[in-house]
């Protein structure tokens, strides 16, 4: 089937540079394609971001930050790129100091890549390119310039895969944190574990769900209401997964925890567990007994097997006979 223009709509018509359906469909996301046709009706100047923002529906960091993807790319130029410019043709050698004084310039690290550097990865990388569409749509949201550049990081730079980069924000936005920077710190930590494989990062995964519901598990039963510490979290996963410790024995500790310090303490309350474990005490009943002086431990009692007993009286040796 063909399509043409209906000739009713081309009373009023604007221009879209070639290079875009050419270069920059595929490499475009929505917000920069938005951005650069609402930028281009309403004529290229100075660019109003609450405007753009009204009639495309982003807010206007984010319109803002699309624009800056069509300047890294050479498409848009700035008054201040002009006269740059300008000044190189005036005065060469002056421009060549100054890109040396660029180039001494320590920057701190990691260095992120530039959208430059990111818009070449998508040509060279179908996988890369996939990485960005997927983010963008898990995250349920169009990311921004710097968004790009962080994936690209991880992928380059860390190492990581498509697939664990991609667990990495699921994860995320199970923890109700998709924003990029969360994304990056557990990303990176991730990576200085090792954790890129699939299978590792699942293992990995299932660890971190098992801490979970151990903490969730003993704070309902403890009634308390906060995030926990490592040393917190490590303690729940002892008592509940580990050493299966029985609900009440765990309130009684709390009790005599908070009775001695005013507040939660783990380390407090695992001194008070390890002793109770070390007497063989596993429930309140114990601790109880305990207290009223009736966990006494039984005399070991010997028993023989009726045979073995007749057999050692057979050939029992008295004393007096063995002195003769």
């Amino acid at each position: 089937m063909d399509y043409r223009l209906n000739p009713d709509m081309l009373n009023e018509i604007f221009a879209v540079p070639a290079v875009v359906a050419d270069e920059h469909i595929r490499l475009a996301g929505s917000a920069q394609l938005k951005v650069l046709i609402w930028l281009l009706r309403n004529g290229s100047g100075n660019f109003n971001a609450e405007k753009c923002s009204k009639s495309i529906g982003l807010t206007p960091a984010d319109c803002r930050d699309a624009l800056q993807y069509w300047v890294e790319t050479d498409l848009l130029i700035t008054t201040e790129a002009q006269e740059e410019k300008k000044t190189t043709k005036k005065d060469p050698e002056d421009n060549k100091k100054a890109v040396k004084h660029v180039l001494a310039a320590s920057r701190p690290r990691p260095v992120k890549p530039t959208m430059k550097e990111v818009i070449n990865r998508q040509k060279e990388s179908e996988e890369f390119t996939y990485l960005l569409d997927t983010a963008s749509a898990r995250l349920g949201r169009p990311i921004s310039n710097g968004d790009m550049e962080t994936l690209l990081y991880l992928y380059d730079t860390a190492g990581l895969p498509v697939e664990v980069i991609l667990m990495v924000i699921e994860y995320a936005i199970a923890c109700g944190k998709s924003h990029m920077r969360y994304i990056e710190k557990v990303a990176l930590d991730w990576s200085d574990r090792e954790i890129n494989t699939i299978s590792a990062a699942e293992q990995y995964l299932c660890k971190l769900e098992r801490r979970r519901q151990a903490w969730q598990k003993l704070s309902e039963l403890l009634n308390i209401n906060q995030s926990p510490t490592v040393a917190q979290s490590d303690a729940a996963e002892r008592w509940i997964c580990d050493w299966q410790i029985d609900g009440g024995l765990l309130r009684l500790a709390y009790e005599k925890c908070i009775k001695a310090t005013g507040r939660f303490n783990s380390s407090y309350m695992m001194k008070i567990i390890e002793n109770w474990r070390s007497q063989g005490i596993d429930s309140v009943e114990k601790v109880e007994d305990t207290k009223s002086g009736k966990s006494k431990k039984p005399k070991k009692e010997t028993s023989y097997d009726l045979e073995e007993y007749e057999n050692m009286v057979r050939n029992f040796t008295p004393v007096y006979i063995k002195n003769k």
